[in-house]
Parts: structure tokens; sequence; C-alpha cells
């Protein structure tokens, strides 16, 4: 009886892993199994979006955290804002983030990276 009901279950179990996979054709004799490419994943159309920081992923709120871990101190405000992060280069979308370190007031730009620019022309 146990063996009757072992091969059942092998059987079953076997038939129901092929039931939801295509029959494959068998490569002939020396040929290699024919590849299996991934299916391509859209791309989304971006030419209609305008370049800001948003769409990089750094949001107002993740620029503040990432001048107050470190900086310290307090943020006094911030602001969307494109500047030049350095002479000499284009101007890029980000954030302008004022923190007040021990009275001190300190002017710093956050770009889409996440990366921060001290010096930067506003």
């Amino acid at each position: 009886m146990h063996r009757y009901v072992l091969g059942l279950a092998l059987t079953l179990g076997t038939l129901g892993g092929f039931a939801g996979e295509a029959p494959e054709e068998a490569p002939e004799r020396g040929e290699a199994p024919a590849e299996r490419r991934p299916t391509p994943v859209p791309q989304r159309d971006r030419e209609n979006e305008p370049a800001t920081a948003e769409r990089s992923g750094v949001s107002l709120e993740d620029a503040t955290a990432i001048v107050r871990q470190a900086y310290g101190g307090r943020v006094v405000s911030s602001s969307k804002a494109n500047a030049r992060p350095a002479p000499r280069r284009p101007e890029e979308p980000g954030y302008r983030v004022r923190v007040d370190i021990d009275g001190r007031v300190k002017t710093v730009f956050v770009d889409a990276r996440g990366r921060i620019h001290e010096n930067a022309e506003f």
C-alpha cells in the first residue's frame, strides 16, 4: 500500500511540475541548447520629464538629513535651488540648505546625487 501511495505521489508531483511549461524542441545532436534570454524591461519615457532633484531620488528631507548628519547643528532653512557646484561647471538642480553650527550659519548645496558642495554659486 505504501509503495502505491509513494509511486502515485511521485508521478503526480512530476507531472505537476511539467504542467505549466511549454514543451521545448530537443536540440539536434552536437548542438548547444538554445539560450534563454530575459525579456527586455520597458524603459520609462524620460524625454518630457524636467531635470529635477526628485527624479534621482534625493528629496528635500533627504538633503536636510544629509547636511544634519555631516555637520551636526540645526538646519535653519532649506529650499530647491539650481547652483553651480564648482567654477566652470554647469548649473545643477539640488537643494540650498542653511545650517547653524555653534552660532554660525553655513550655506551648502546638496546636488541631485546627495553630495554636499560648500562653495557652490547660487
